[in-house]
C-alpha cells in the first residue's frame, strides 16, 4: 500500500532554509523523473528496492542507501515491482547552502552514500522528517540538523583547499582579509597567513602591495588598531585590555603604534570620544 507524507516550512529565508521534507512508500513500479530539481536533496531509503538515475548513470539502491540531488541536474527515480522502496528525505536551498555544498566533494556525478560509512546523515535526515510532526516553530532545528548534516559529508567527502595558489590573486587577496578578520585577536603573524594559503610570502606581499598599497603585516596592524580605536569609543575595559584583545602582543607596542597612526595616545582617544561625552551628557542632566 503506498503511502506519502511531508512537510513545508513557512519560515523562508534566502540564505539557508530547509524548505522541505518527508517520507514515501512507494507502489511498484512508481516512476518519478526524467526531471531537474530547484534545491539540493537528500533520501535515504529506509526498506525495499528502487533505481536512481544521475548524469546518465544507474544505481541500484537498497535499504541503508542514501542519494543525493543536485540543483537543475535530471535524475530519475523508479520503485521495485517486487519489493519498492520507502524513503525519508529533505530540501534545502539559498546563498549559503551553495556556498557550502561547494566545499563537499558531493555531486550528481558521484550522490550515492550509504547509512554504514555516515550513520550520522541518515539519522539526521529521518530525525528532521519525524520531528517536523511537534507543534511550534521548526526551522531553527531545522537548519541546526542540517549543518550537522554538511560537517559529517565535509568530513567524508573533502575538497582539496590546500591549493590555495590556484586562486585569483583577487580571491587570495579576499581570503587572506578574510582570515585576519576572524583570527586578528589571536596573534597571528604572515607566517600563519602564508601557512594557512599555501603560498610564497613574497607573492603574498606584492599581491597586497598591488591592492592595499601596503605589506599583509602592515594590514594587520592597521585592522587591529582599527578594532582597538572602536574598543576604545567605549568605556568598558582598561586600554591594556584592549590592546590585548586587539591582537597586540604587548601594551608597549600597541601605545607606539597607536599614537604613530592616530597622532595621539590610546588615553587621549578615549578621553577624546569616551570621558568629555559622558561628563558633558552628567552636566546636561543635571543642569550644570
Amino acid at each position: 500500500m503506498a503511502y506519502r507524507w511531508g512537510f513545508n516550512n513557512l519560515s523562508y529565508n534566502g540564505q539557508f532554509y530547509v524548505s522541505s521534507g518527508g517520507f514515501e512508500k512507494a507502489k511498484p513500479t512508481h516512476h518519478y523523473g526524467p526531471i531537474g530539481r530547484s534545491g539540493y536533496m537528500i533520501h535515504c531509503v529506509t526498506s525495499g528496492h528502487g533505481i536512481f538515475i544521475s548524469d546518465g548513470k544507474t544505481y541500484h539502491v537498497k535499504k541503508g542507501d542514501m542519494f543525493f540531488i543536485q540543483p537543475h541536474k535530471t535524475i530519475v527515480m523508479k520503485a521495485d515491482q517486487d519489493d519498492p522502496w520507502s524513503y525519508y528525505w529533505i530540501r534545502f536551498i539559498g546563498n549559503l547552502a551553495s556556498k557550502y555544498m561547494d566545499r563537499i566533494n558531493l555531486t550528481y556525478k558521484n550522490p550515492i552514500m550509504n547509512v554504514k560509512d555516515l550513520p550520522g546523515v541518515y539519522d539526521r535526515v529521518i530525525g528532521i522528517v519525524e520531528y517536523s510532526k511537534n507543534k511550534g516553530p521548526k526551522d531553527f532545528y531545522y537548519q541546526a540538523k542540517v549543518l550537522e548534516i554538511l560537517d559529517l559529508l565535509e568530513k567524508k567527502y573533502p575538497k582539496n583547499t590546500n591549493k590555495r595558489s590556484q586562486l585569483s590573486k583577487d580571491d587570495i587577496c579576499k581570503v587572506a582579509i578574510q582570515y585576519i578578520r576572524n583570527h586578528y585577536d589571536e596573534q597571528i603573524s604572515v607566517h600563519d597567513l602564508v601557512s594557512y594559503l599555501n603560498i610564497d610570502r613574497t607573492y603574498l606581499y606584492r599581491i597586497f602591495m598591488r591592492k592595499h598599497n601596503m605589506s599583509p603585516q602592515e594590514y594587520i596592524n592597521q585592522y587591529r588598531l582599527q578594532k582597538a580605536s572602536e574598543l576604545l569609543k567605549s568605556p568598558e575595559g582598561t586600554i591594556e585590555s584592549v590592546a590585548y584583545s586587539s591582537g597586540f602582543k604587548t601594551y608597549q607596542s600597541f601605545f607606539k603604534m597607536f599614537k604613530k597612526y592616530y597622532a595621539i595616545s590610546p588615553l587621549a582617544f578615549r578621553e577624546k570620544y569616551v570621558l568629555k561625552d559622558t561628563v558633558s551628557e552628567i552636566k546636561k542632566k543635571n543642569n550644570l
